[in-house]
């Protein structure tokens, strides 16, 4: 639906309240939100503590447990049960919070799995569920590279860290939407553009983008009759009109055949003075093409009564 949504949580990130906002978002609805992050990597360097700030939020979300709480939600159905828990049983990560199931209810708990690489089934496949992989990277760089080649053009994308280090997420991924410091956040809002990007989706839609993206902007232009003595030299018979039109309008070139400019503050008096001719004579050409050029256009406009209302 949405793609497979990367989360990014660096070290410099309040551990706390990325874990609160991400376990939130993966959780609406049991996790079946398309704009809900996939998977999210976190700086090996504080993943252990990622990890127990999810444990006690899940705990302060659910103190009698996610199956008792009449805040968490069932999976639609007995297909996409099956699914979500083939995926969980084909994990190689480890079940660190959650993992229970219950197919008569279609319950299926709050769970966090840590993985080892992105060659994981909850990495390389859209859960559109409960679960939550954490992916534990070196640095950055490799988080970045490891979301742009899961998937480049997810339609959600969720940046933790510092100013710096989410510009460079920014930066270096593509998606439909990014939140920052959130989970979901940037689809939230009504009058803020929503869609995707590549197979993710085309285009947005919602407030005035819906209007932008419904409607056809149709281009029309308008030839008024008295130019067609300007307009007569793009009608045959060619000969000597073309030859003409060139000798009036091309500027030689400013440099010489070692390629060392010739132009200094006089070349550029000169071509202003001839209207960028490349000598008298296609200068004094210019300026007559000019005066006449402004002669019928004021002639055209006195003989309609003035300008046209769209153009006062």
């Amino acid at each position: 639906l949405g793609g497979r949504n990367p989360a990014f949580v660096t070290r410099n990130t309040d551990l706390r309240l990325a874990a609160r906002r991400l376990l939130w978002g993966k959780h609406i609805n049991a996790g079946q939100v398309c704009i809900s992050q996939n998977y999210t990597m976190v700086d090996a360097d504080v993943a252990d503590e990622f990890v127990e700030q999810l444990r006690i939020a899940n705990k302060e979300y659910y103190p009698q447990g996610a199956k008792a709480s009449p805040d968490f939600g069932r999976i639609v159905s007995d297909h996409h049960f099956a699914r979500i828990k083939k995926m969980l049983d084909s994990t190689q990560g480890k079940i660190v919070i959650g993992g229970a199931t219950d197919a008569a209810t279609r319950f299926i708990e709050p769970t966090v799995v840590v993985v080892k690489d992105q060659n994981d089934s909850l990495i390389t496949d859209e859960s559109f569920g409960p679960l939550l992989p954490i992916l534990p990277v070196a640095n950055l760089d490799e988080a970045i590279r490891i979301a742009n080649e899961v998937h480049s053009t997810p339609l959600g994308l969720y940046a933790f860290g510092n100013k710096e280090e989410v510009n460079r997420i920014l930066k270096s991924t593509t998606s439909g939407g990014a939140t920052i410091g959130d989970s979901l956040f940037h689809a939230s809002i009504p009058t803020l553009a929503f869609g995707g990007v590549g197979d993710s989706g085309q285009g947005t839609y919602r407030g005035k983008a819906s209007f932008d993206c419904f409607t056809h902007r149709r281009p029309i232009t308008r030839t008024p009759g008295w130019m067609e003595k300007l307009l007569d030299i793009r009608y045959p018979p060619y000969s000597g009109k073309l030859q003409k039109m060139l000798a009036t309008s091309t500027i030689k070139p400013n440099f010489d055949r070692q390629l060392r400019t010739k132009y200094g503050i006089t070349d550029y008096l000169r071509a202003a003075f001839l209207l960028g001719g490349s000598g008298a004579k296609e200068g004094l050409a210019r300026w007559v093409l000019f005066v006449l050029i402004a002669a019928m256009a004021k002639k055209g406009i006195d003989s309609r009564g003035g300008l046209p209302d769209y153009l006062r």
